[in-house]
């Protein structure tokens, strides 16, 4: 199998201190990308590849739909969608911009969250103290990863983003499920007494 390291195929893009952006933009209201809105695009809400609208501003700071980020303290990579399209990267969280059309960006997100070898190698480039360590970017730039087929990759991709849809449209289905079988069962406890 043919492997080629992520530098090859993406260049990382570190989020920016809020605080300086703040002082540097005092009269403006910028809203940050967080771990709540991270959380909501890795829930993966209705979002896909073929909707994905490309940055033509290397220097822009706002996110755009399509765009793949990193928690850097998850170390899990997630769509934005439109719900968050147009918040500024914080600190905790990495862009990936791909150079070429060589990586699908489903694909990596099957390599970077799921694949086995993948996280291996994350979990050996872990570095901090205590409850939260990160993997530096130099680090990220070294992971190597399976090379095949772009036709192969959008496959693997899209597949693996739809799963990800059902499992959230399913855990949404069954807590609905339990909340209407409790207010059923409630109802029914009252109706006795």
């Amino acid at each position: 199998m043919n492997t080629k390291q992520l530098k090859e195929f993406v260049t990382f893009i570190p989020g920016i201190n809020p605080t300086r952006v703040q002082h540097q933009f005092e009269n403006e209201f910028i809203k940050f990308y967080d771990q709540l809105s991270f959380t909501e695009d890795y829930k993966h809400e209705k979002i896909s590849a073929e909707d994905e609208i490309i940055s033509t501003e290397q220097n822009n700071l706002a996110l755009m739909v399509g765009d793949v980020v990193i928690s850097n303290s998850l170390q899990c990579a997630t769509m934005v969608s439109t719900k968050n399209a147009g918040k500024v990267l914080s600190l905790n969280f990495t862009k990936i911009e791909f150079n070429e059309e060589q990586l699908d960006k489903g694909y990596f997100l099957f390599l970077f969250n799921a694949y086995k070898n993948v996280k291996y190698q994350k979990e050996k480039k872990l570095q901090g103290s205590g409850s939260i360590l990160r993997i530096p970017l130099h680090s990220l730039k070294e992971i190597v990863i399976p090379v095949i087929p772009i036709k192969e990759q959008r496959k693997i991709g899209t597949i693996y983003i739809k799963t990800l849809q059902l499992q959230s449209e399913l855990s949404e289905y069954s807590k609905l499920l339990e909340l209407f079988t409790n207010e059923i069962l409630e109802k029914s406890v009252k109706g006795c007494y």
